[in-house]
């Protein structure tokens, strides 16, 4: 039965989780409870968790002070968060487990069931780095990319375009890399800033900055930086022309 610990500085959020798990992830043993960031460290090193629900905000301390006061992290790490959407956006950007408050018995059943997978490839280190720097910087700059080989971490900047089939998308690069991710393209448009990506097609999305030119005779089309052509639905040519205008003007 894998160990969980709860860190939340609420005592109303720590009993309303806790009373979910009960209900919702019987298999869960909760072990301890913690409102503070030196009491949280005590009961990991006391009971070596399996899981660790962190709260973002903890009274003035957050949850990467705690992490930062760990030498190892030998946990699945779930952070709990009510901040702003930005700050939930970043999350997924990073492919860092979060419940956003008030947390739904759907999303936590399925976040404990990520947290057990045995073969996960995620470099928990690297994400919270990633993370830490786009919460600080209010800006994303890199995606994390879930493929069959694990994760991968790309540049936004370096995306030309995004092609998807069914429930896969297909990165590809500046430097001509393609990468397939396992997850389908509306997962996509949704992530990634919608001031710089447009959705072409009912399957392409393009990087308005690698457009090359804008074909309109025998069919409308767009030739992007790197030579390829992406089909563009009738429909919605005229926004993209808007866009484009509204991006050339002084």
């Amino acid at each position: 039965m894998p160990r969980a610990i709860i860190i939340d500085d609420e005592q109303h959020a720590r009993q309303g989780l806790a009373t979910l798990l009960e209900i919702y992830c019987p298999q869960v043993q909760i072990a301890g409870e913690a409102n503070t960031i030196d009491k949280g460290i005590a009961l990991i090193l006391q009971w070596a968790p399996d899981v660790v629900f962190l709260d973002i905000q903890i009274g003035e301390e957050n949850g990467f002070q705690l992490l930062d006061q760990l030498k190892q992290t030998d946990f699945q790490l779930i952070f709990t968060t009510a901040h702003s959407a930005f700050a939930v956006r970043a999350f997924r950007y990073h492919a860092v487990d979060y419940l956003l408050k008030p947390i739904q018995p759907s999303q936590l059943i399925a976040a404990v069931g990520k947290a057990g997978q045995s073969n996960r490839t995620e470099k928990l280190e690297q994400q919270l780095g990633e993370l830490l720097h786009t919460l600080q910087s209010g800006r994303q700059e890199k995606i994390v990319v879930p493929t069959l080989e694990g994760l991968h971490y790309i540049s936004i900047g370096n995306i030309v375009r995004v092609a998807g089939s069914a429930n896969y998308s297909t990165f590809h690069l500046d430097n001509g890399e393609k990468i397939m991710a396992s997850k389908n393209l509306k997962y996509y448009e949704e992530l990634l800033p919608e001031d710089t990506f447009f959705r072409a097609h009912q399957s392409h999305l393009v990087n308005i900055r690698f457009i090359k030119k804008i074909r309109t005779l025998e069919g409308n089309a767009i030739e992007m930086e790197d030579n390829s052509s992406v089909p563009l639905a009738k429909a919605r040519k005229g926004e993209l022309m808007e866009r484009l205008q509204g991006r050339r003007r002084p």
